[in-house]
């Protein structure tokens, strides 16, 4: 009976192995691009936007740091909290550009209008 649970044991120790999670590098990469992203589409433009950049921007640090450390399941979870505060100030941002470009074509069709009537 000793056999099958040595046995067992010998089995399950890779899933154990040293140094817990692997390195995140993929969501590494995935965050960075997303704060690229954030900062390209005018992240920096906006207060409210600005925030949630800045808030990325600390997350993927502290990542950093995480895996420095191997400490790969923290750091995992402040990439992907990164990926997504670097998303949202890119969705403000590009909102906002939309409502701009809006009021201006507005301001286009307005100025057409008068000459459309005569």
């Amino acid at each position: 009976m000793k056999a099958p649970a040595t046995l067992l044991l010998l089995l399950a120790l890779p899933l154990f192995g040293c140094g817990g999670a692997p390195s995140p590098v993929d969501q590494l990469a995935a965050s960075q691009a997303a704060v690229r992203a954030a900062e390209e589409a005018g992240g920096d433009k906006d207060p409210e936007a600005q925030l949630y950049l800045k808030l990325a921007r600390e997350s993927l640090e502290k990542a950093k740091g995480m895996m420095d450390k191997e400490e790969n399941e923290l750091a995992l979870r402040l990439l992907k909290k990164s990926e997504a505060d670097a998303d949202l100030a890119r969705g403000i941002a590009r909102k906002l550009s939309a409502e701009a470009e809006a009021e201006e074509a507005k301001k286009m069709l307005a100025k057409l209008k008068p000459a459309v009537t005569k």
